[in-house]
């Protein structure tokens, strides 16, 4: 089936969306409301065609004389609408990749897929051991985290997910009361989601769609080698799942002890009850008889051992593969405490009592029956084991500085430990652990609350992944964990902690100073051990801090030339570095193609292991179908092991000197640009006044505050996801470009465009700059000057928009055509999409007029905040990015 074909399909099923959400609407809201949405919608349609002054006076007149009823069903209207579209188009995405895997082979293979893979490799020259050591090494964490959260109630995913089986399946007829019950749905939230309701939302895709895609990842992998070898490798899943939802304390209150206890209990609880599930479906598949098919000796015994120690029932008798399926589930669900007697001491025990079975069948001729059955739940063991995920903690400098400092004061170490030099610090702790002597007294309560949380976690993690230090500005800051572990008995001198201690390097001047701190860190005893004994140094670097710190263009330079620098000095020591890049959505955050921002890293950086964090939306964009996830995952390995290939085998090309010349100077000038911005008088009340910052506080969105503290008059206070949701909300998305039009400028044009031909790094950067810039919309922008004092406007917003302007040309002039000329797709969604979305913003920026002017008492407040919640929902459904 052509592409033309397929998209025709995916009009067919937008249109039957449509039109069965506005019969919802004529049932349940009325004609009126929906002959409302009509007119409203040609509109914003034709004058995306062909701009006209009366339709727009129209337009304007309509949505300011609009109730606050009205109002509100209107931005429902066009949020569900864009819910059923990203339906669709999920759907449509599925069909493609499936018709182009389908057409695709060795000798014409599909793009970034594991045939093309495996050949790129061969071509390289890998020999088939080779390859088999490459892919052995090869682990990618995926690190899942809870901020943005996903914007969607678990509600309306429950009913969009039966829409979504009514389409499968063709009961079309089933369509209008399914998405009657969706139209009729609330999409706020009550009150501000837990953790523990972030836990259960970002967990969900492990046990449903990445359980399935898992298998099929390896097994894609394992005939990608034989069809270009002629040999099928036994593959073990090069990917890890991890998590620090529940875990991740900085900033956020409500991560306390008990939930992180509570988080890292229902992950486990939830992946065994899906190996339960998986266990029981081999017990009813494997009826082999032992009068026809032999067992072999390796699962006899380990049967009778069962038998002994399990006490099992009488039951399938002569039928020795579903009782060894009954070991297997009588020891899962003895570790869930449904069941006496002994359960699995780790993951590996139980790897292996599958493999048992496995091999029992392939010696029997039956390793087909094997691939089919026993194979997929082995893979998925190994991949998610017992826990499901590890749990990180992460935690800000400060509260550990905090936490140490009352350690050190009841332990007569040092009264004031706060007030010391860093270095002063620094030699203090490396005194200290020399012993295993804890500091505070036996039966000490700790009296601040920094200390009670930290050594409470750490006496309740057991599910443990890294502890990350957010806001690392020296060398203590990682001491400090490690002094805290010894308060609840995880630390010997000399030997590493059960768990890394993971640096995060935020802020530009971080991460310039970052080499000297790791050097700092490998040059001490203490922490030098610990790094021995695991094998290596994680080593976290942010995405989103140092953009706001230092803008978007000087940013990801600077994480670009911190992991130069930050390798070379562990080179040195002979230490490992491994990095978890901390990614958002947004590409003001480090978002776009996962896959194309790895092959962009510096070379000699990425190695054989690499973590990436996978945030709120992404989580329902990459994960939502089994097959998306699978070539989600399938494109992230292409790029990651081409790289890892490049890294351990190859010889990289330094980068032109007069390249990294080019980039220092853009990034200089860049950063002058963005902080004269920020720093300018005037600037916090224009962004607050201009933006719906304040509102998005109040918006149930996630557990998480908007501000690191209590101060709301600066930037450096405000976090970087409401940061970037606020200016994506009024369609500048100023984060994903802003200062990059003058950075270029210190580039001749030529050199330019022979850098953005020849280094990834440069393209990628660029682009996701225009991705930025192709959202944002001038003309919609434009609206919200009508909510800013006249003066205040005038000082910045000319400015900003001649600023977008020129962004976009150059980057026009760079490309050598239009912003999107290496994204038709996206170019043509954006292009659909745009009219629907404009509604909800002219309607914003009237509701943010009303609610700025309307007394907190006052009656009506209640019913703006909620209309202008829901506005701020349906735009990122439209833009499918919260920030």
């Amino acid at each position: 089936m052509s592409e033309d074909q397929l998209f025709e399909q995916l009009k067919r099923e937008v249109d039957l969306l449509g039109r069965a959400l506005g019969e919802a609407i004529q049932t349940l809201s009325g004609e009126r409301m929906f002959e409302l949405e009509e007119t409203v919608r040609s509109l914003t349609k034709t004058l995306r065609q062909t701009p006209d002054a009366a339709q727009r006076d129209e337009l304007l007149r309509i949505v300011r004389g609009l109730s606050l009823g009205e109002a509100e069903n209107l931005i429902r209207a066009f949020s569900t609408y864009f819910h059923l579209a990203n339906l669709a188009e999920e759907r449509q995405r599925v069909r493609v990749n499936r018709e182009r895997e389908h057409n695709s082979s060795p000798h014409s293979p599909r793009g970034e897929s594991f045939l093309a893979l495996v050949g790129e490799l061969k071509a390289q020259g890998l020999s088939y051991e080779q390859l088999l050591e490459l892919f052995s090494k090869l682990r990618l964490h995926l690190t899942f985290t809870a901020h943005p959260t996903e914007t969607r109630r678990r509600t309306q995913r429950y009913h969009i997910a039966e829409i979504e089986k009514l389409l499968e399946t063709g009961e079309e007829e089933g369509l209008v009361p399914r998405v009657a019950l969706l139209w009729g749905t609330s999409e706020l939230r009550k009150t501000r989601p837990t953790v523990e309701d972030e836990v259960k939302g970002g967990l969900f895709y492990t046990t449903f769609t990445l359980w399935q895609a898992i298998p099929r990842l390896v097994e894609g992998l394992e005939k990608a080698v034989e069809a270009h070898y002629g040999r099928r490798p036994d593959l073990s899943p090069p990917l890890v799942f991890r998590s620090w939802i529940g875990g991740d304390r900085d900033g956020n209150p409500n991560v306390v002890p008990e939930v992180t206890v509570w988080a890292q209990q229902y992950a486990r609880e939830q992946g065994l009850r899906r190996m339960v599930e998986a266990v029981d479906g081999l017990i009813r598949d494997l009826s082999l008889s032992e009068d026809r098919a032999l067992i072999s000796r390796e699962l006899r015994l380990a049967l009778e051992e069962n038998t002994r120690r399990l006490n099992l029932p009488e039951r399938f008798e002569g039928e020795p593969y579903r009782r060894f399926g009954m070991g297997l589930r009588y020891k899962l669900r003895s570790l869930l405490g449904e069941q006496p007697g002994p359960g699995y001491a780790s993951t590996s025990e139980f790897v292996a009592e599958l493999r048992k079975a496995e091999s029992s069948l392939n010696q029997v001729g039956l390793g087909a029956v094997a691939r089919a059955t026993v194979r997929p739940l082995r893979i998925d063991a190994e991949a998610f084991g017992l826990d499901l995920v590890s749990l990180d903690l992460r935690e800000e400098s400060r509260a550990l500085t905090e936490a140490v400092a009352e350690l050190m004061r009841v332990g007569g170490v040092c009264e004031a430990y706060a007030s010391l030099e860093p270095a002063e610090r620094e030699a203090l702790l490396t005194r200290e652990l020399a012993t295993a002597r804890p500091l505070a007294p036996v039966g000490y309560r700790p009296q601040t609350k920094p200390l009670q949380t930290a050594l409470g976690a750490l006496q309740g993690w057991k599910a443990r992944g890294a502890h990350v230090v957010s806001m690392t500005h020296h060398a203590s800051d990682l001491l400090e964990v490690i002094l805290l572990a010894r308060e609840v008995g995880l630390y010997r001198p000399g030997r590493a902690l059960p768990f890394d201690v993971v640096p995060l390097f935020e802020t530009l001047s971080d991460l310039q100073r970052a080499p000297e701190i790791v050097g700092r860190l490998l040059d001490n005893p203490v922490f030098r051990a610990h790094v021995a004994g695991r094998g290596g140094l994680e080593v976290m670097i942010g995405y989103s801090d140092s953009n706001k710190d230092a803008g978007f263009w000087a940013a990801n330079w600077a994480l670009y030339t911190s992991q130069e620098a930050i390798t070379a000095v562990a080179q040195g020591y002979g230490v490992p570095v491994y990095y978890f890049h901390g990614r958002g959505t947004s590409t003001a955050r480090g978002g776009g193609t996962a896959g194309r921002a790895i092959a962009s890293l510096p070379p000699g950086t990425v190695g054989a292991r690499m973590r990436l964090t996978e945030q709120g939306e992404a989580l329902a964009d990459r994960y939502s179908h089994p097959d998306l996830a699978y070539r989600n995952l399938e494109q992230m390995l292409y790029h990651f092991t081409l790289a890892s290939a490049r890294d351990l085998y190859a010889q990289p090309k330094p980068l032109k000197p007069e390249w990294r010349e080019a980039m220092d100077r853009a990034s200089r000038r860049s950063t002058e640009v963005y902080r004269e911005l920020l720093l300018r008088p005037g600037f916090f009340e224009f962004y607050e006044q201009f933006t719906p910052i304040r509102e998005i506080g109040a918006l149930n969105i996630a557990s998480r505050p908007v501000y690191r503290s209590g101060k709301v008059r600066e930037i450096k206070d405000l976090r970087a996801i409401p940061w970037v949701m606020s200016w994506t909300q009024v369609r500048l998305l100023l984060p994903g470009w802003y200062g990059l039009a003058e950075g270029l400028e210190e580039i001749p044009l030529e050199l330019r465009r022979e850098m953005f031909e020849g280094w990834p790094f440069f393209a990628t950067t660029l682009d996701s700059a225009a991705i930025a810039l192709a959202k944002a919309d001038l003309g919609v922008a434009r609206e919200y000057q009508r909510l800013v004092e006249p003066q205040l406007n005038a000082q910045f917003f000319p400015g900003i928009e001649a600023a977008l302007i020129k962004t976009q040309r150059m980057l026009e002039e760079t490309f050598g055509g239009p912003l999107l000329v290496h994204h038709p797709v996206l170019a043509r969604q954006t292009e659909l999409r745009n009219p629907y979305v404009d509604p909800i913003s002219l309607v914003q920026v009237e509701l943010l007029e009303r609610y700025r002017r309307t007394p907190p008492e006052a009656p009506e407040r209640p019913g703006l905040e909620r209309a202008l919640m829901l506005s701020i929902l349906g735009i990122a459904a439209g833009l499918r990015n919260a920030g």
